[in-house]
């Protein structure tokens, strides 16, 4: 029977390939969150004022369309107008609804560092 030795070149190639395999995970991540938003620039006719997750699938969103606000209410099955307001109820700000993996990463990072 032979035994197997693992020595210092194995080791060392294992650490590489997990780096490499670590490192196109991150880029990916990266390429993907840069890729998702850049076709939302502030030129948009509708913009998404706020929005409020109440189950897995349901939510509101306060939409802003031609300097008017609607209440949106969207389920799995359908999108339906709930309410249209004539004055605007919040000032516009920048809605991001899910953050991005870099976002993600820098967070279990920071929180692994404490």
């Amino acid at each position: 029977m032979e035994n197997s030795v693992i020595d210092g070149a194995d080791i060392l190639s294992l650490g590489a390939s997990m780096l490499i395999v670590v490192g196109a995970v991150i880029a990916l991540g990266w390429l993907y969150s840069r890729m998702r938003f850049s076709g939302s620039g502030s030129g948009d006719v509708i913009n998404i004022v706020a929005s409020r997750a109440l189950g897995p699938k349901e939510r509101l969103l306060l939409v802003e369309v031609a300097d008017q606000q609607l209440l949106v209410g969207i389920t799995a099955s359908q999108v339906r107008t709930l309410h249209t307001f004539d004055k605007p109820v919040v000032a516009e700000q920048v809605i991001n609804e899910a953050p991005g993996f870099a976002d993600r990463l820098r967070a279990a990072v920071r929180g692994a560092a404490k």
